[in-house]
């Protein structure tokens, strides 16, 4: 089972989405905590070229950019996926 917290500037972007998308993004969260590591989960993709394990997940038209460490999801930036790439 997996943790997370959220960096202050992504929970800035999140607070910003329309309340129906914030829902959906922490449902999102939510269910990829249930696995044990997030490739398990099949809406999430490995960034490359990044030397730490940084990953980034799809909800929607949105984009959760997150850190795995110590099995505690760090997330980064929650974006709309054209910002996202």
């Amino acid at each position: 089972m997996l943790s997370y917290s959220f960096h202050p500037a992504a929970e800035k972007e999140l607070v910003r989405l329309p309340v129906k998308i914030q829902r959906q993004v922490i449902n999102g969260i939510n269910y990829l905590c249930q696995f044990s590591h997030p490739l398990q989960c099949r809406k999430v993709i490995k960034i490359q070229g990044k030397e730490n394990d940084f990953f980034r997940m799809r909800i929607g038209n949105y984009r959760v950019k997150f850190l795995l460490e110590n099995s505690i999801i760090k997330i980064t930036h929650v974006q709309h996926r054209q910002a996202g790439y």
